[in-house]
């Protein structure tokens, strides 16, 4: 049986506040830690999400069929479960800066939240009336450039934690330079034969 699509968002939506929760526990309950842990949870949650919709159409494409090819036809799917986790991440977040007080740099706040209109936009876009509203070669562009700004913050993110914390930056860093391959790979086998058509 087909598992919906508002099921699957739903789904992860409810997991990710579980995992909040969690956080607020294991870091002292309602307080500024409680809070940060529940960000940092959230984030490490949604951070596999995105990885699995950005590849989807690359580990279709170089490794045909089995779940390769049922992600891609689940990939709006696994798009908006990301939104949604994440969405529950951007929660916690307003939740320590506004409740708790704690200090962000301006650039965080306005590149975060620009990375944030794109999710958003992305989200709203997830469906085949925006594709033929925006046509889709404007459509593609939205969701291209959303997919790498995404990434850019995963990889400074995991970046900036690579002296610290190194057993948490070093696996998700290999995943995105492996993500990265993966695109890069796809976009040479397309090359390869449009001009072998040509």
């Amino acid at each position: 049986m087909k598992i919906s699509t508002p099921a699957i968002v739903v789904a992860t939506f409810l997991a990710a506040l579980s995992i909040g929760a969690l956080g607020f526990a294991a870091g002292g309950g309602w307080t500024l830690d409680g809070a940060l842990m529940a960000t940092r949870l959230t984030a490490r949650f949604a951070f596999p999400i995105f990885l699995l919709a950005w590849t989807a159409s690359a580990l279709a494409s170089l490794f045909p069929g089995g779940w390769r090819t049922a992600l891609l036809r689940r990939r709006r799917a696994v798009g908006l479960s990301f939104a949604a986790a994440h969405g529950v991440h951007l929660g916690f977040i307003l939740i320590a800066l506004n409740v708790f007080g704690h200090p962000a740099p301006m650039v965080s706040l306005y590149g975060g939240g620009f990375v944030y209109l794109l999710i958003a936009a992305m989200a709203l876009t997830s469906n085949d009336a925006a594709v033929r509203w925006l046509g889709r070669e404007r459509w593609k562009a939205l969701h291209t450039f959303g997919g790498v700004a995404i990434l850019a913050v995963f990889i400074k993110s995991y970046g900036g934690r690579l002296m610290t914390q190194p057993m948490l930056a070093i696996p998700a860093l290999a995943l995105i330079v492996l993500a990265i391959g993966l695109k890069l790979g796809a976009w040479r086998r397309r090359r390869a034969r449009a001009v072998q058509a040509a």
